[in-house]
């Protein structure tokens, strides 16, 4: 629901200013840009994992958040006829969350004598890499200043990082009994390449003929389910978000 609200409040506040552009536009055919900025947005994740030790199944329940974080764009336009063109931007963003584990774990030598684990994870990784293709719009505000609006599919490569296996170490010795294992998670990456959409806005000041500083708006949205090891059902991750930046503009 926050991503169409999002996406539904960038359209309109895009559709007011197309609404009010004046009627010329700058003349330059191809744009180069460079931005730096951030992506906002974050998400939960819950998995329940059932992994085999000591011959019985164990139950685990991880609870984990992931965040975005800076963001480096670059990408290029032409203008194909008036105020219509095309373009592509390709930008890297990545970030990081925790996870808290609560584990049963079976005991060596008892059956269904499970005991209770309670562990964290941090630090675990979700990267993100999307293209950009876009229908450009761009109409000028001022002499100096002009506005591109774009809209079109992105295409994500992300990877997220998931707990997926366990090793115990028995702390007690033998013969037991056996209490306070030692647990130490595994971490794996899993990858996924999802189509979702973009819509955003490029505002431009040419400080000469050629060369020029901008703010870049965007939204992104794509919502893949990944497979995960050793989790019996998929697990849905965002990818994307609402993207601000700002950077140089080159224009031929």
């Amino acid at each position: 629901m926050t991503s169409l609200r999002s996406c539904f409040v960038l359209g309109a506040v895009l559709a007011m200013a197309a609404a009010a552009s004046p009627a010329q536009a700058q003349d330059s055919k191809f744009t180069a840009s460079v931005n730096f900025g951030f992506q906002a947005g974050s998400g939960d994740i819950s998995q329940s994992l059932q992994p085999i030790i000591y011959d019985e199944a164990a139950k685990v329940d991880v609870s984990q958040s992931y965040e975005n974080g800076p963001l480096v764009d670059v990408g290029g336009s032409y203008m194909l006829f008036g105020k219509w063109g095309v373009g592509v931007a390709y930008n890297h963003t990545s970030g990081d969350g925790d996870a808290t584990i609560a584990a049963q774990i079976p005991d060596p030598k008892v059956f269904d004598n499970p005991r209770a684990v309670s562990l964290s994870a941090s630090g675990l990784k979700h990267n993100e890499d999307a293209v950009h293709v876009d229908v450009l719009y761009r109409f000028a505000a001022t002499p100096k200043i002009d506005v591109t609006l774009s809209a079109g599919p992105t295409f994500f490569a992300m990877k997220q990082e998931f707990v997926t296996e366990f090793a115990v170490t028995e702390t007690s010795p033998p013969p037991g009994p056996y209490v306070n294992p030692t647990v130490t998670p595994t971490i794996t990456g899993v990858k996924k390449s999802p189509v979702g959409f973009n819509i955003g806005a490029d505002v431009t000041y040419m400080l000469t003929h050629s060369m020029g500083v901008g703010m870049l708006l965007r939204f992104a949205h794509a919502n893949p389910s990944l497979d995960v090891p050793n989790t019996p059902t998929p697990i849905e991750v965002r990818a994307g978000g609402f993207q601000i930046g700002g950077g140089f503009r080159y224009r031929f």
